[in-house]
């Protein structure tokens, strides 16, 4: 009877440690779950942390973005004034016109001063100017044809025009242009030769007699 009293304490002894593993877990749960809670409590403050710093670095990038823009400025163009109507009227106005061949003649002609050379008579005059001895007696009355001096007297020749040998004025175009032939020119210019010199003054007679 003593021997079975003694046996039952080790059964005890199994019976508890089971309770003691039990125990144990539970305290490492409790202890999971409150380091849980705690991160999640220090999370909120973490986020709040983390605004003001992207806040801050948006901040910053709006300002080197306005920067940029700032350096990116150009200065304003320097107007140009442009002419107005009435100074390029100006300005074309005082352009040298082209030069234009003129013909010096008027309508009733003009008179050319002949210097009589030696051999000449009024006749022969008259002749060369394709003019009458009348017309050319009349130009001059005061003279007498018998006493004609050689070198000093001159004579009143009426004559078409005077042309000035421009570009291109050959006798056959000069002719063309007051309506007589190349013949007439070259007697009236005492010329032995259909040539002309640019710039030498040509004597246009009438194309009919006068």
């Amino acid at each position: 009877m003593e021997l079975e009293d003694r046996n039952p304490k080790p059964e005890e002894t199994s019976q508890n440690l089971p309770m003691a593993v039990l125990i144990t877990l539970v305290g490492i749960v409790c202890l999971m779950l409150y380091v849980g809670w705690q991160m999640l409590s220090d999370e909120p403050s973490k986020v709040s942390d983390i605004n003001p710093t992207m806040e801050s670095v948006g901040q910053e990038i709006i300002e080197a973005e306005a920067d940029a823009v700032e350096i990116t400025e150009v200065d304003e163009l320097p107007e140009i004034e442009m002419p107005k109507s009435d100074e390029k009227a100006a300005a074309t106005s005082t352009k040298p016109a082209a030069p234009t061949k003129t013909v010096t003649t008027t309508a009733g002609g003009k008179t050319y001063k002949h210097v009589v050379k030696s051999g000449e008579t009024f006749f022969s005059i008259a002749t060369r100017y394709n003019l009458s001895l009348a017309t050319l007696r009349s130009e001059n009355k005061g003279v007498d044809e018998s006493k004609l001096k050689v070198g000093s007297t001159k004579l009143n020749v009426p004559i078409q025009a005077i042309h000035i040998v421009g570009p291109g004025d050959i006798l056959r175009v000069v002719g063309s242009k007051y309506g007589v032939s190349v013949e007439q020119i070259m007697k009236a210019n005492a010329k032995e030769k259909n040539h002309s010199k640019r710039g030498e003054e040509l004597i246009i007679p009438f194309a009919q007699k006068k």
